[in-house]
């Protein structure tokens, strides 16, 4: 496989300082991520960009990057500000039903970054559920109405990250069907070429990845090569999870 066309895709949640939350990342940590995403000679991408590769409506002639934020915490805003002054580029995935909750993202400030030049805002569903648990008409009214939310606030909204990474065959139709360009996975794998555009690789980036597993990252190393078709054990923690739904909720699922 031509290196070029492999893509690491980093996941970030918080940017924060916080013993308690394993997926807080140090402002410290990640502005030496930064560094290391700079001195990497990679060019920065937004998830709507790679997609278009993914596709094949552009050929990879370089070496590329992604950076992502999930959630929409409150932080995400200077982060996002600290790496488009380095000239790099972010998409950040909100939830909207948290939009303006204690420690998240305002209304305001989602705007300013979809204002931004180099920043995509997508849809993280209204209330972050895992989407393969729900029926159809609950997979729909999460993915409509969280870009619904997003474009009434001036976002563009044609990502989509499915939360916790969990999503199968009817919900990526559904996220496709409601307008969504691409759409973003987990795997904690590197992205290429043959990636899915509506499941694109992810690697998590928490508390405890060290700035040598970014370099390795940044280096195409590290992380496999994102897979084709599903593997056997998500297929099998899907269906513990939809067993322990049943139990929990009877009869309703």
């Amino acid at each position: 496989m031509d290196t070029r066309s492999i893509v690491p895709v980093l996941l970030y949640h918080r940017i924060a300082w916080s013993a308690n939350d394993r997926y807080a990342v140090s402002p410290s940590s990640f502005a030496s991520h930064l560094q290391a995403i700079l001195g990497s000679g990679r060019t920065p991408l937004t998830i709507s960009e790679l997609a278009e590769f993914l596709r094949g409506t552009a050929a990879m002639k370089r070496k590329y990057i992604a950076i992502t934020f999930d959630d929409g915490y409150a932080e995400t805003l200077e982060a996002v500000v600290a790496l488009t002054d380095l000239g790099l580029k972010a998409t950040v995935y909100v939830t909207t039903g948290l939009i303006g909750s204690l420690g998240m993202l305002t209304p305001e400030q989602v705007q300013t970054l979809a204002s931004m030049q180099g920043v995509e805002v997508g849809a993280h569903t209204v209330s972050h559920p895992y989407l393969d648990e729900l029926g159809r008409t609950e997979v729909e009214q999460e993915v409509v109405r969280s870009r619904q939310t997003l474009q009434a606030l001036g976002c563009m909204a044609g990502s989509f990250a499915y939360p916790h990474g969990a999503y199968d065959a009817s919900v990526r139709a559904a996220v496709i069907e409601a307008g969504f360009g691409s759409a973003a996975g987990v795997k904690n794998a590197l992205s290429h070429g043959r990636d899915d555009p509506w499941a694109i690789a992810r690697y998590t980036v928490s508390q405890s990845t060290s700035l040598k597993q970014v370099t390795r990252l940044l280096e195409g190393r590290g992380a496999p090569l994102a897979w084709t078709h599903e593997r056997l054990r998500t297929r099998a923690y899907r269906v513990a999870r939809r067993f322990g739904r049943r139990v929990s909720f009877g009869t309703r699922f």
